[in-house]
């Protein structure tokens, strides 16, 4: 009989045991952030496999509210689920039933997320910057510097260009009208400024498809971007720094997409630099515009181009190969979770 009951606690002992091993193995859910009506974002402690991960059965939000679909981020932590419409600020539950973890989750009438590469930010991948080179003797113009950690804009006419890809992230989310866009900001960080003066940074919309280069101040191979190539056959970028020429092209109508000229001649906007060590934000009226134009026509969405207006000294930013991610360019907008309601018009 005692070794009966000796017997039945090792069981118990080793079950509880075996119970405590698959609880420290099992990932924790460390937030649940609901984007908009259809799409809640989870964030775990640690990396996930694909098949568990965006297995319906493991996820369960009430009330009344059914999953769709569940899909892994690139980073391996995050998983994007789709669902039926949440209503603005009711609070649900959210559940994982094989660990009874459990989250609030309420959505905001309004909310941000961020772009960019790293951890911090909402959806990673899709960016891509290059600088293009100018050399000091003004002549070679072939060089297009997409690895490096840095990027350039200097008086002698180097460049960078910078783009977010927004396209899947408001698909899945199911933002899908531009006038939720409510303000769009990018973030970069300055790593070196040659002078103490104030400088002014100028962007400009990019108006053809570009490549980003793979060397590291190389020249450019067949069909990357420079000053005197795009990756359309005799449509070069223009005069440096690859500024547009023709009246009337500035970016705000979809003609202007039609591989007429490079970039707007319009200038959507400028940021004072002054001082190294520290984030920029560039932000105007005619970015948020462009982030709405790019909802709507996502398939012109080819960035921007920063440059030096007025300088007298070389600005160095950080790129998305910098090594700390908090350094890397971020796209941040702040939108509407709910699309406007339209109101039919009487006969």
């Amino acid at each position: 009989m005692k070794i009966a009951y000796r017997f039945l606690i090792f069981l118990s002992l080793l079950f509880c045991t075996i119970l405590a091993v698959n609880a420290a193995d099992t990932p924790k859910l460390l937030e649940a952030v609901p984007l908009s009506q259809t799409a809640i974002q989870l964030r775990f402690d640690e990396q996930l496999q694909a098949e568990a991960a965006e297995n319906l059965d493991n996820y369960l939000i009430a009330p009344d509210v059914q999953l769709e679909y569940a899909l892994l981020d690139q980073r391996l932590n995050r998983v994007l689920l789709l669902t039926t419409p949440l209503e603005i600020e009711k609070t649900y539950r959210l559940t994982l039933p094989n660990s009874q973890t459990g989250i609030t989750v309420t959505l905001p009438p309004v909310n941000e997320i961020t772009f960019g590469a790293g951890d911090s930010v909402t959806f990673s991948g899709g960016l891509q910057d290059t600088t293009l080179l100018v050399n000091k003797d003004r002549k070679t113009r072939n060089n297009n510097a997409g690895g490096e950690p840095n990027l350039f804009c200097n008086p002698t006419g180097s460049v960078f260009f910078i783009a977010f890809d927004l396209f899947d992230a408001f698909e899945d989310m199911g933002i899908r009208e531009p006038t939720q866009v409510l303000e769009a900001t990018i973030r970069l960080h300055v790593q070196q400024s040659n002078t103490d003066a104030a400088q002014t940074v100028i962007f400009r919309r990019v108006l053809l498809p570009w490549k980003e280069g793979r060397g590291t101040s190389t020249r450019a191979e067949n069909n990357e971007l420079t000053y005197n190539s795009a990756l359309h056959r005799n449509l070069p970028w223009n005069k440096s720094p690859a500024q547009a020429m023709l009246a009337g092209i500035d970016g705000d109508n979809e003609s202007d997409y039609n591989g007429s000229e490079d970039v707007a001649h319009r200038i959507d906007g400028t940021c004072e630099i002054q001082g190294a060590g520290r984030h920029y934000t560039f932000k105007s009226e005619l970015l948020t515009d462009a982030v709405r134009f790019w909802v709507a026509n996502p398939d012109y969405n080819y960035g921007y181009l920063f440059a030096l207006r007025d300088g007298t000294a070389p600005v160095v930013f950080s790129s998305k190969e910098a090594t700390d991610e908090n350094l890397r360019p971020m796209l941040t907008i702040r939108y509407q979770t709910q699309p406007p309601v339209r109101i039919e018009a009487q006969e």
